[in-house]
C-alpha cells in the first residue's frame, strides 16, 4: 500500500489519499481517502456527485466548525459544527462552501466496498443524508483517532487500513442503532466550542478564545458549559488534554516533555503535576504500569 498526502497552511491538517497494491474482493471496505481541511471566505469548494471521477466511493464528513451545505433530494441543508453527511459517489447532490459562510472545517472520510455501501443505505433509512453527532460521541472521536493514527504513518498496510475502516462502519451502525445514547442535547454554540477544543486542543488555548468560537460572552459561556457538561471549559480541555496525552503514553515512545509538547503544554513539569493530580500518578508511572488505566471522567480544581 502507498498514499500521498497534501499538507495543508494549518498545523497537522492534510489529505491521504490511500492506493492499495493488494487486490481486495469488491465487497471489502476500505479507506479511499482521509483528511481534515478547511476553507474560508472566496475559496472555491464544490463537489457534485455525478461529476466526479471517484465513482464506487462513500463520503461520511464532519463539520467541526464553521458553515457548509449540502444539495441532495430535492432539500438543502446548513452543515453546522456537529452536523455529519453521508453521500455516495456518483449521486445527485453537492456539496459546497455557500457564499454566505465565512469558513469551514471539517473532517472526512471516503470508503470502497459493498459493505460500506451498505451501512451507508442503513444510515439513511434510519437518519438520512444528515447526522446530528456530538463531538466528544465515540464515533467521531474514532474518525479523528484514524486521521491521526494515518498522519503518525501507523497505518502501513492494506490490511490495517481495512481493519480501521471497519471499524469506522462497525461505529456508525452502533451510533444510528443508539447503541450508545450518543445525542446529548447540547446546543449549537456549545457544541462549537467542544468541536474547537477538540481539534485544537494541542495549541495555547485561551477561554476568552474558546468562548469567541462559541458566540456567547465569557460569562455566560462558562455558565452554559458548565449546564450542559457539568464541568468547566478549563476542565473539559484538560480532560482532552490528558486523555490525549494517555494515549501516547501507551502507544509510543516519545518523551514526557515531547509528548506535553504536542497536547498543549510548554512546560513539562507543570503537565506532570496536573497528570499527577487528576491521574494519581506521573505520567512515567502511567506509561510503566501494567495496569489500565481508562480516564472517562476528570475532576480537576
Amino acid at each position: 500500500m502507498s498514499f500521498t498526502h497534501e499538507r495543508k497552511n494549518l498545523k497537522d491538517y492534510g489529505t491521504y489519499g490511500f492506493r492499495f497494491q493488494e487486490p481486495f474482493p469488491n465487497n471489502v471496505v476500505n479507506i479511499s481517502v482521509l483528511g481534515v481541511e478547511t476553507k474560508m471566505l472566496g475559496e472555491v469548494y464544490d463537489w457534485h456527485g455525478l461529476k466526479r471521477r471517484d465513482v464506487g466511493t462513500y463520503v461520511f464528513q464532519y463539520t467541526l466548525s464553521g458553515l457548509g451545505r449540502l444539495d441532495i433530494g430535492g432539500n438543502s441543508y446548513s452543515l453546522e459544527a456537529g452536523d455529519a453527511f453521508i453521500v455516495e459517489v456518483p449521486s445527485d447532490h453537492r456539496y459546497f462552501l455557500p457564499k454566505d459562510s465565512k469558513g469551514w472545517e471539517f473532517v472526512f472520510i471516503t470508503l470502497v466496498g459493498k459493505e460500506a455501501a451498505d451501512c451507508w443505505r442503513f444510515m439513511k433509512e434510519q437518519s438520512g443524508p444528515v447526522l446530528k453527532i456530538p463531538p466528544d460521541s465515540k464515533l467521531i472521536q474514532l474518525l479523528l483517532k484514524i486521521y491521526q493514527d494515518t498522519y503518525d504513518q501507523k497505518i502501513t498496510d492494506a490490511y490495517y487500513a481495512s481493519a480501521k475502516a471497519y471499524e469506522f462502519i462497525m461505529e456508525c451502525y452502533r451510533f444510528t442503532r443508539n447503541i450508545e445514547k450518543a445525542s446529548k442535547g447540547f446546543s449549537p454554540q456549545i457544541t462549537k466550542a467542544l468541536s474547537f477544543i477538540q481539534t485544537h486542543y494541542h495549541e495555547p488555548l485561551t477561554l476568552d478564545e474558546i468562548a469567541a468560537v462559541s458566540g456567547f460572552s465569557r460569562y455566560y459561556f462558562i455558565k452554559q458549559f458548565q449546564h450542559q457538561l457539568n464541568m468547566t471549559p478549563v476542565q473539559y480541555l484538560t480532560k482532552i488534554r490528558l486523555q490525549k496525552a494517555a494515549e501516547l503514553l501507551r502507544s509510543t515512545s516519545l518523551t514526557v516533555t515531547d509528548i506535553a509538547d504536542q497536547v498543549g503544554y510548554a512546560n513539562a513539569n507543570y503537565f506532570n503535576k496536573v497528570f499527577r493530580k487528576a491521574i494519581g500518578v506521573s505520567a512515567g508511572t502511567f506509561r510503566s504500569s501494567k495496569d489500565f488505566v481508562e480516564i472517562n471522567h476528570l475532576i480537576i480544581d
